[in-house]
């Protein structure tokens, strides 16, 4: 029975936290997405078993020119000057420019991260210009108004609650006579901007671009969801990049975006039935763009979100945007049951930091509520662990009498469980029980935005770091060590040994992980070691 928990244990909690650093050191980055089917509205999703979408390549559709920087060529004339516009509000700054009427920049104000020296710098979700600029419109089989000038006024503009909207609008005409208007109205207190589009004498058709890693801040922040191409598509959130290759979703598209662990864009469109086409440039390079077809009518809107994946901002907008956010995320997929679990949680930690004002005090004071939930549970598992390590005397016994004959061992084995009413499977379904609250919990602390810069006290400054002082992770370690010591044990003298070295691997493994997930652990371990001194004074067994 003790060799099967330590291969619980070694196997399930050591794949989860070895997963990142194998993931970051040998694995693809921005593959092996997880796909979730969604459910109606007012229930959860489920997972999805396959997918019935459509594959189509129309690479030579999202193909584009780039000119030298500062420079548009115009299919009549010389080079024209490129004309930007910067437009700010209280959360973000974006740059529009006259070449193609594209985004070139797109800045989170509130949101930061270090750079190589340490120093904070403000999210920028357009990291490079890629393949793809934001917005680009393509008639189908050539880039016609990807690199023509548009008309921009370049006088800047700054949102507040005196001036809560701006609307810009970038105007075009290609050789043939046929003109493009793109409208655009941004919110000096939202992430997102109204986009309208008008089309004269375009029979064609046209697609318009998300563009190249829009709202993809790290690519390397695999563990723990997906990163890349997400959509929206027949109810059900498809995460699925492909590699050099396209993907066509022919319909049902409620939205399509981009995204990494904590932050995403992506393009709603106002009318259902339009096609949409993820193109995989390269490993770490993935665009999306939206058909919109000539015969349909000559104004087509949509609403472009581009900013962090804050839970109660993205289920405003009513399209499931906050589906987003994989709380049900295991190993290599998505489930039902952690997302269950995880989501209630999630609710319970925000609802205390609510009366706290710390997130760090919200996970003492969430985990002290999961150990109390779990008592009985525990208690129950720690006592028959207890009682297996009394009977081992006699277990050996058997063992030693009826070592070449392993039948005759188990029945006696068998036998002797059930004389003194013991089970040898009471210690390990306890621990399974509570491992979707321990993966959910997990989630909850790495995949959510809210512990972002989020401060607990004195060098702790930000929950979603590591500890940078490694205080945290020690103590972790220290903590198990005793838990070790206090738990009972039916252990040999080999599977002890082994045993002694899991806190070193634990602890090394903690030393990058965010602080509240170390928090949240110590506690955990603080919290067990009480338990279990507590049920020990409780709890007398003896067997006879």
């Amino acid at each position: 029975m003790e060799r099967r928990i330590i291969v619980f244990l070694v196997l399930s909690l050591t794949i989860i936290i070895a997963y990142p650093v194998f993931l970051e050191k040998f694995a693809p980055q921005g593959t092996g997405s997880p796909k979730v089917t969604l459910s109606p509205k007012g229930t959860l999703p489920q997972m999805a078993e396959t997918s019935a979408l459509g594959k189509n390549a129309v690479s030579s559709e999202l193909t584009t020119i780039t000119p030298a920087a500062g420079m548009t060529v115009s299919p009549s004339g010389p080079a024209t000057p490129v004309v930007t516009k910067v437009i700010e509000g209280d959360l973000y700054r974006v740059v529009l420019s006259s070449h193609g009427g594209t985004i070139t920049e797109w800045t989170l104000k509130k949101y930061t991260k270090k750079d190589d020296k340490g120093i904070e710098e403000p999210i920028q979700l357009i990291q490079k210009m890629g393949k793809m600029a934001p917005l680009s419109v393509m008639v189908s089989g050539n880039a016609a108004f990807t690199n023509l000038t548009y008309s921009l006024d370049e006088t800047p503009v700054r949102l507040s609650k005196l001036k809560p909207t701006e609307t810009v609008t970038m105007k075009t005409t290609n050789a043939a006579g046929q003109t493009l208007t793109k409208t655009l109205t941004f919110h000096h207190d939202q992430y997102h901007a109204d986009i309208r589009i008008e089309t004269d004498a375009l029979k064609e058709g046209y697609q318009l671009s998300l563009g190249s890693n829009f709202g993809i801040n790290n690519w390397t922040e695999a563990f723990g969801g997906a990163i890349g191409s997400v959509n929206m598509v027949n109810g059900a959130l498809v995460a699925e990049n492909p590699e050099e290759t396209d993907i066509t979703y022919e319909t049902g598209v409620t939205w399509f975006g981009l995204m990494d662990k904590y932050y995403m864009s992506a393009l709603i469109p106002n009318s259902d039935g339009l096609k949409v086409t993820v193109q995989g440039i390269s490993k770490t390079e993935v665009a999306a763009a939206i058909s919109v077809p000539g015969q349909s009518a000559r104004t087509a809107q949509f609403v472009l979100y581009a900013g962090p994946k804050e839970y109660d901002r993205l289920s405003s907008y009513n399209k499931y945007l906050e589906e987003s956010i994989d709380f049900g995320w295991f190993i290599f997929g998505s489930l039902l049951p952690v997302r269950l679990v995880a989501k209630p949680l999630f609710y319970v930690l925000r609802f205390i930091y609510s009366l706290t004002e710390n997130y760090g005090i919200a996970i003492i004071l969430l985990t002290i509520f999961v150990k109390v939930l779990f008592h009985p549970i525990t208690k129950k598992g720690l006592t028959s662990m207890k009682q297996m390590a009394s009977l081992q005397p006699k277990v050996n016994a058997i063992k030693e009498k009826w070592s070449d004959n392993k039948e005759r061992m188990n029945k006696e084995l068998m036998n002797l469980y059930k004389e003194t009413g013991i089970n040898p499977f009471g210690g390990c379904l306890p621990m399974l029980l509570q491992m979707p609250v321990f993966v959910a919990l997990f989630n909850v602390l790495y995949v959510t935005i809210d512990l972002k810069g989020a401060p607990f006290m004195l060098w702790i400054a930000d929950l979603s770091d590591k500890d940078p002082y490694y205080v945290l992770p020690i103590i972790m370690g220290a903590t198990m060590i005793i838990q070790q010591m206090t738990q009972p044990s039916a252990m040999d003298p080999m599977q002890a040994k082994i045993m002694l070295f899991m806190p070193v691997i634990y602890t090394f493994f903690f030393l990058s992980f965010p602080s509240g997930l170390v928090l949240y652990w110590l506690v955990n371990n603080l919290l067990s070691i009480a338990q279990q001194y507590w049920i020990n004074k409780q709890t007398a067994v003896t067997v006879t």
